[in-house]
């Protein structure tokens, strides 16, 4: 009892999570991956982390199986074929072709996602790990919400969700007033189901997100080293067809195992039915990061993901 008193207490100081020697925290990133291209960059991050053991990812939101191929493709790309790859939603008779999807498209990998859709592979992924899983959502919370509605035995056996999502105290413009977020409002029920689920939950809302920019300087130093995973983020880059990425999803995933760059506060956040993320009074059901030393954090994403070594399981 001591020693768990001991080791939250050491998070709260220092806000990284307590790991011995070698352990890695498995995580199953669900994500939207080809739309804005800060999941890419999410992605890049989780591949690089050693305190990450990357056990699968998850593809959500209107062409999943399309998403499903783009992170197939950049698993391939980095050698990293073992990851497995499931789809929210079943091929579209006519995918979407444009932007990042063709990365996808396009692959001259073989990788392609598993059969079951993203809720049961989930499930299945929950159920021979009770206890052990962190999924980290960084898009709507479909996904997440259908693996609780159909399979509610599973909710004892999530650790955690780390969500990308919602807006508690400012706007995209980084001040008041609060607006509602994309991921919450994209899904609103979905995101209801989660945030009552009783399920531990860490998020990232745009408080600590919106104001996180990758600015030339800093992408050219991920862009010009050289490695595999680089040259699959310029391409993506490229095909996003903008310029200047926010890494919204990046802050989730680097919250799944360090929270030391947030001010992160226990809060209890519900989501209303026009999908706005409220701080409403009551038992804390999530812990929240409200602010984020941006220029420490885009420092120190740079040096990792320019690194480029991807983890190995």
């Amino acid at each position: 009892m001591k020693e768990t008193a001991f080791l939250l207490f050491s998070v709260f100081i220092c806000g990284v999570i307590p790991l011995t020697a070698g352990e890695r925290i498995p995580i199953i990133l669900d994500s939207d991956i080809g739309t804005d291209i800060d999941d890419a960059f999410a992605l890049a991050l989780a591949l690089t982390s050693p305190e990450i053991d990357l056990r699968g990812v998850t593809t959500v939101s209107a062409d999943a199986h399309t998403r499903a191929l783009i992170a197939c493709r950049m698993l391939s790309a980095v050698g990293r074929d073992d990851v497995p790859v499931a789809a929210g939603r079943r091929p579209r008779d006519i995918p979407e072709e444009k932007g990042q999807y063709r990365y996808g498209l396009e692959s001259p990998s073989p990788k392609r996602p598993v059969p079951e859709l993203a809720p049961e592979f989930l499930f299945k992924q929950v159920k021979q790990n009770p206890g052990v899983l962190t999924l980290v959502a960084v898009g709507d919370l479909t996904n997440i919400a259908r693996l609780i509605t159909d399979h509610p035995e599973a909710k004892p056996g999530i650790k955690r969700i780390v969500i990308m999502g919602g807006a508690v105290r400012v706007g995209y413009n980084g001040k008041p007033p609060v607006v509602w977020e994309w991921n919450i409002r994209s899904d609103v029920k979905g995101a209801q189901t989660v945030f009552t689920s009783g399920v531990p939950l860490v998020v990232a809302p745009l408080d600590a997100t919106t104001m996180v920019k990758l600015e030339q300087p800093m992408r050219e130093r991920i862009f010009g080293s050289g490695t595999p995973l680089a040259a699959a983020l310029i391409t993506l880059h490229k095909l996003w067809g903008k310029t200047t990425p926010t890494l919204f999803d990046p802050v989730a995933v680097t919250l799944s195992f360090n929270e030391s760059f947030c001010k992160m506060e226990e809060l209890r956040l519900e989501v209303d039915n026009e999908g706005f993320t409220r701080e409403v009074a009551g038992k804390a059901n999530a812990r929240v990061a409200t602010s984020i030393r941006t220029d420490d954090y885009l420092q120190w994403y740079v040096r990792r993901v320019a690194g480029g070594t991807v983890k190995r399981p």
